[in-house]
């Protein structure tokens, strides 16, 4: 049987540890990164865009029937209270 020993430098464990963090928020931050940051967040915002314009009828459709919904449920048992409080 063959033991293996190894010996670890706690020391030089640290410093690469420091070094890959380093490494890691320097490519966080090159110009590369920021530009595809960029480039990602536009091209997001333009699909949105074109997919709200391109559905824009069934979209506005949808809020006018949510919209009325949500008048019949709320303000219409509050507009019967109010007449029936005026007419008291």
């Amino acid at each position: 049987m063959t033991n293996i020993t190894i010996t670890i430098n706690e020391d030089n464990i640290g410093k690469l540890v420091v070094e890959k963090i380093a490494a890691a928020m320097a490519r966080e931050y090159t110009g590369e990164s920021i530009d595809a940051k960029y480039g990602i967040r536009k091209g997001v915002e333009q699909a949105v865009k074109d997919y709200v314009y391109s559905r824009k009828d069934e979209i506005i459709k949808k809020c006018v029937d949510r919209a009325s919904t949500e008048l019949v449920k709320k303000g219409l048992p509050k507009l019967i209270e109010r007449m029936g409080d005026s007419n008291a």
